[in-house]
């Protein structure tokens, strides 16, 4: 794939020959043949690594900009909670989306597929559909497509983060993939049962017939693309991305200590640059926190962070912690590390944040996070506007004439409290609605959907939506998401409410909140919050007042709790529809729908 979303003029030079010799070695799958529309499906577990891209897409293989058609389903390795869907038009046009996920990616297998038809692509996660394109450029994308899956690590840091060496070698893993012809209206599967089935590949061995492996690099990509790091192993096709001198699927190369954290509550968090073996990430005696104890030592699921619960140990201190004896899932044990824990601080509240701007008025400037910062931005480029252009309906014109377009997350460290928080927007640019529309996830709960700023305010004119958030785990995330065009975002201001408390104490009011995802299948997540400890019953009804299963029924303390609701293992076979989740304590009563798609 010859990709770079960031940049809209790409040198098109692909390399064929090998002897340049690039130091990273990466892989790609590709089909013989092109395909014409269609359901286009795959089960995959992404390389979880910063700087990684790991994919499965169709190309149009083009001979110059105007013939480009390309659809993107594509993991970025620094977000756990985020895929990236993409349509590339004629001129290498993006027209991008950001999805949030209710899940850790890199924790298990999940199904990913598009439906490419002449009047819409439609993307979907675990058989919901999550995103569908409707505009008018889909109906240029109408040329015949390989499909592909590689792995590679782009030069673009502001959107993969920056690489690190450390993070060889990484896998991404596909269990099978599935196509479906489009025949509307004489199909078996898929939207409308528009789709029939025309093969499938469980990746068993290497079929020649049907796949190719690629050989190629292009301007912008780290790596070179080798038949050695495309392996078959246990009922998986693997790609891999190795250094030159260790191809394929094995891993020498001893796990590292990347940073360590601490939390209020003097638990310590280390994130290691690789799986690690359960048993000894979870032995106490491999850590030393000098003038402390570590009591217990918890593995990630996605196996690559450890939280450490420690008694007599200061948070506020930039203590040093020392691990030994640690492997990887590969038996390649970590060489003596030491490292200095961030300490558990805060930036100084009210907080505003000039998003894409330097400091003025009583604002901090933009920044890219990381974890040594209170804040910062991931992806994205700063815009300024003219002084001379009047924004209405505020007197800080300034903080609205700077802009983060295409950030897709903002990070800000807090104290486990419940906040208000404002994000700040002006449209500047376009003059019509329709032009502009995005999402907003803030803590896992979709607050904004299909905004159109110019259609609420029109240009040029201050809007700002405010919401009401309570953080449990000391990071504040807000998930941007384009629908048409890229996101821009101005200010950012956060304030803790009075008298507000984290997760073990009361909380101003009980909440049932809405299941994310919603249509879902199998599995959805229920949140809800208790303000007294109370009995808590969570029940799920059927559209007749059927009771279908009953996932809490215990006392609980005030706090913010979330429960999974899988239709798989409550012992029925549920059919698509409408249901009911209600939430029950002795001061508080709330129903609310949810929607089954199968």
């Amino acid at each position: 794939m010859i990709k770079n979303n960031k940049i809209v003029i790409l040198f098109l030079l692909v390399i064929t020959s090998l002897t340049i010799g690039k130091d990273y070695k990466g892989a790609e799958y590709r089909t013989h043949n092109s395909f014409l529309y269609g359901r286009f499906e795959v089960s995959m577990k992404p390389a979880n690594r910063v700087g990684v891209i790991s994919s499965f897409f169709t190309y149009h293989e083009i001979t110059t900009l105007a013939d480009w058609n390309e659809i993107d389903i594509e993991n970025i390795g620094r977000y756990d909670d985020i895929m990236q869907f993409n349509t590339i038009t004629s001129g290498q046009t993006s027209h991008e989306r950001n999805e949030p996920l209710a899940f850790n990616q890199y924790e298990e297998f999940h199904t990913y597929a598009f439906e490419w038809t002449p009047d819409y692509i439609a993307w979907f996660i675990d058989d919901v559909e999550v995103y569908r394109q409707t505009g008018e450029h889909v109906q240029t994308v109408n040329k015949p497509q390989k499909i592909m899956m590689n792995i590679w690590n782009p030069e673009y840091s502001n959107w993969v983060g920056e690489w690190s060496d450390y993070s060889l070698p990484t896998f991404a893993y596909y269990d099978w993939v599935n196509y479906a012809a489009y025949t509307p209206g004489n199909g078996s599967i898929g939207s409308n049962n528009d789709f029939t089935p025309n093969w499938h590949d469980d990746f068993n061995f290497y079929d020649a017939t049907r796949w190719g492996k690629a050989t190629h690099t292009w301007q912008g990509n780290m790596s070179d693309f080798m038949p050695e790091n495309v392996v078959f192993k246990d009922g998986k096709l693997i790609l891999c991305l190795t250094d030159a001198a260790n191809l394929g699927y094995q891993d020498a190369a001893k796990p590292i200590l990347i940073w360590a954290k601490a939390f209020q509550n003097s638990n310590v968090e280390l994130k290691f640059s690789e799986e690690l073996d359960k048993t000894t990430a979870e032995s106490i005696s491999n850590y030393t926190l000098p003038g402390a104890t570590v009591t217990n030592a918890n593995l990630s699921d996605d196996l690559t962070k450890v939280m450490l619960t420690t008694e007599s140990y200061d948070p506020t201190i930039a203590a040093n912690i020392i691990v030994l004896n640690v492997t990887d899932i590969w038996g390649n044990e970590i060489a003596a590390a030491a490292k200095t824990i961030i300490p558990a601080s805060y930036p100084e509240f009210p907080l505003k944040i000039n998003i894409g701007g330097g400091v003025e008025l009583n604002y901090l400037a933009t920044q890219e996070w990381n974890e040594n910062l209170y804040y910062g931005h991931l992806d994205g480029f700063d815009k300024v506007w003219s002084t001379s252009t009047e924004i209405f309906s505020t007197d800080e014109d300034i903080i609205y004439l700077t802009d983060r377009e295409g950030a897709k997350k903002y990070l800000i460290k807090v104290p486990n409290q419940t906040y208000d928080v404002t994000l700040m927007f002006a449209e500047k640019f376009f003059s019509e609605s329709n032009k502009r529309i995005f999402d907003i996830n803030i803590e896992g709960n979709s607050v904004a959907e299909e905004l159109d700023i110019f259609s609420l305010v029109g240009k040029n004119t201050a809007y700002n939506l405010e919401n009401r958030v309570t953080v449990n785990d000391e990071l504040l995330e807000i998930i941007l998401s384009p629908q048409i065009d890229k996101i821009t975002i101005s200010g950012i201001k956060v304030t803790p409410v009075p008298n507000s408390v984290g997760e073990n104490n009361s909380l101003e009011k009980y909440e049932l909140l809405q299941n994310y995802p919603n249509p879902f299948n199998p599995s959805t997540k229920i949140g809800y919050r208790i303000k007294n400890k109370s009995s808590v019953k969570l029940k799920i009804y059927d559209v007749l007042g059927n009771k279908i299963a009953t996932l809490v029924n215990k006392e609980e303390d005030a706090g913010n709790y979330s429960v999974m609701f899988d239709q798989n293992i409550i012992g029925r076979n549920l059919v698509s529809g409408v249901y009911y989740y209600q939430l029950q304590t002795e001061e508080f009563i709330k129903t609310k729908k949810m929607l089954l798609l199968k």
